[in-house]
């Protein structure tokens, strides 16, 4: 598939929201296959995009000078969402100065180089933003393309947590990364 033609990666709207969503349930039912986990959910936990929605409006919708505010890209292909991130603040107004982030993309989508241009793109992003010095992420154990690719955009790893997660029986641990953008 030779796309790169064809993509767009842009700042998503609230108009993008039902899109983003059915993006996001895909995703969350190829989580855990071959024991690779995205998230950390249950694979018995139903996907609820009203839930998931309204929290979501309310969090895009918070002014950057309040804790609990997200930002979220994504990947288009065709006018569909094929891959997305996020960077969302801390609930406490003290750390307002990190942000976490999350990223996702369709498994046919995936090693074409579409996450590190993305997770390029919200680099620069966070750069421009005088309030942003880091950003952090989690990455689970046994995803090592996702490893592989924060290191090679500059992340840093700062920790590991064994046993950070208890999914459906399994016990996930997770690799703790940081980049500084400042």
């Amino acid at each position: 598939m030779n796309i790169k033609d064809d993509i767009i990666i842009r700042l998503l709207t609230f108009d993008d929201m039902d899109d983003w969503l059915d993006q996001c349930a895909i995703v969350d039912a190829e989580s855990g296959e071959n024991d690779i986990y995205f998230g950390p959910y249950s694979r018995k936990e139903k996907f609820s995009k009203e839930r998931i929605k309204k929290k979501t409006l309310d969090r895009w919708s918070r002014n950057m000078n309040t804790p609990s505010w997200r930002k979220a890209w994504g990947i288009f292909h065709n006018q569909r969402i094929v891959g997305n991130a996020q960077i969302q603040a801390g609930e406490l107004p003290t750390g307002l100065h990190r942000v976490e982030l999350g990223i996702v993309i369709l498994k046919e989508y995936r090693n074409k180089g579409l996450g590190r241009r993305l997770l390029e793109m919200i680099i620069d992003w966070c750069q421009q933003e005088d309030s942003i010095h880091w950003i952090d992420l989690g990455v689970f154990s046994g995803n090592n393309n996702a490893m592989s690719l924060f290191k090679k955009v500059g992340f840093k790893k700062i920790g590991h947590m064994e046993d950070c997660w208890l999914i459906d029986g399994k016990s996930i641990s997770e690799t703790l990364m940081s980049i500084n953008v400042k």
